[in-house]
């Protein structure tokens, strides 16, 4: 394990691929216990790895991004959270993180929610005046409700890997997405007028029904995804197809902002995030296999229970392990690295494992706020032009707000099995 760990962070330190550097970490774990190289196995593992139906949602999904972003749906969306909530105290700021929940109810990735509401909203809230530094933060910040908020891609990968049902995970997972943009919301109001940020003008009632009328349809599509899920009509993954046809339908038809040269430009991006996501799937089932063979999830598990048997404390000690983890290691190559260790000793301690994972992603949203792997922060700098670490300082209170929810989640757990 220390040669498995020297190497992996001495590759990712020198710039190296996160899906390499698994891989040759993986290959050197092997080797120091084994002695030979078995390339066939690795590849058989990592096939075996990738031969499960409902990691086909991930590429779908993917899509449904892209022509959503593409098509226009995105900024009809951020125009009717304006509209909903601008005009309070602090306003730009509320409907940056309302466009970041109803995005994130469509794409469920960080990046790209940060990607979309920051390209709108931090100019228009420099313009009025808001800290260019705290504009960055707002949206890297909101963006991270991304994974959490269903459909997501962190909790469709735990659910693989720990056979449970994705229905039930994506149930669970709204009631911290929400909650942590409530309290992102009530932040913002009272940053707003501690700084005396303006309110937007009020929009008459007939703007109000003007901006709904035009977001409809694209309100209309998570509406589809869940309500198609928990009611049992289709699986996840058959909802990223409903997702990919209704969102091209729309672009294509209805708004007429896609063309048809437009579509290989779309699948090209997708194709390239999906195949991100999917290599590093692939190869930390090969490291996850290992894993197995060495007794690792065993031998940490005795550990864990040299040093404590209670609940609440494993969980004290994994949110922080989690912590660090998710600083060096994106949400899907953490959870594919620690779930075959980690849920075994929780299954063993008695926490439930719907929440267990839930708990590992929110956890692991912070790791896009934080240096130095925190994507978020740098696709919200190279939008707005503010240095990582001015960004990193105005997010602090953005990630202690999501720890404040972990917490509740440790000693309150009964809140957020409600619809398990």
């Amino acid at each position: 394990m220390t040669f498995f760990l020297i190497t992996l962070l001495a590759l990712l330190a020198i710039g190296v691929p996160i899906f390499i550097s698994l891989g040759l970490a993986a290959t050197v774990l092997w080797f120091t216990e084994y002695h030979t190289l078995e390339f066939i196995m690795m590849f058989q593992k990592m096939f075996t790895g990738m031969d499960v139906f409902t990691l086909m949602a991930i590429p779908f999904f993917m899509l449904a991004g892209e022509l959503m972003n593409t098509g226009g749906l995105s900024k009809r969306l951020v125009n009717f959270a304006q509209k909903s909530i601008g005009w309070v105290h602090g306003g730009l700021g509320f409907a940056t993180v309302l466009s970041s929940m109803l995005i994130a109810a469509i794409l469920g990735s960080a990046s790209a929610s940060a990607a979309m509401i920051g390209m709108i909203m931090i100019p228009e809230m420099v313009d009025r005046g808001y800290k260019d530094d705290y504009s960055a933060a707002l949206v890297a910040a909101s963006g991270a409700i991304g994974p959490i908020i269903p459909p997501s891609i962190p909790l469709i990968i735990y659910g693989v890997i720990a056979q449970l049902s994705i229905s039930k995970l994506f149930a669970s997972g709204y009631i911290p997405g929400v909650m942590i943009g409530a309290f992102f919301m009530i932040y913002n109001y009272r940053f707003a007028k501690k700084n005396k940020y303006p309110a937007e003008s009020k929009p008459t009632f007939k703007e109000f029904l003007i901006s709904f009328k035009q977001a409809l349809l694209t309100l209309f599509l998570p509406v589809i995804i869940m309500g198609g899920i928990l009611g049992g009509i289709f699986t996840p993954t058959e909802a990223g197809v409903v997702a990919v046809v209704y969102a091209l339908i729309i672009g294509m038809v209805v708004y007429r902002e896609i063309s048809i040269k437009d579509l290989f430009k779309i699948f090209l991006k997708a194709a390239n995030s999906s195949a991100m996501i999917l290599m590093v799937m692939a190869v930390a089932s090969f490291l996850s296999w290992i894993f197995t063979m060495q007794r690792i999830p065993f031998l940490i598990s005795e550990l864990i229970f040299s040093i404590t048997q209670n609940p609440l404390v494993f969980l004290l000690i994994i949110n922080l392990l989690m912590i660090v983890v998710g600083m060096f290691l994106d949400a899907v190559s953490a959870l594919t690295v620690m779930t075959p260790v980690l849920l075994p000793v929780s299954l063993a301690l008695g926490i439930d494992p719907i929440l267990f994972g839930v708990m590992m992603t929110v956890n692991l949203s912070i790791g896009v706020l934080t240096p130095p792997v925190g994507l978020n922060l740098f696709v919200t700098s190279s939008i707005s032009k503010v240095g990582v670490l001015r960004i990193s300082k105005a997010i602090i209170p953005f990630a202690l707000l999501i720890l404040l929810v972990l917490l509740l989640m440790m000693f309150v757990p009964s809140i957020f099995l409600i619809f398990a």
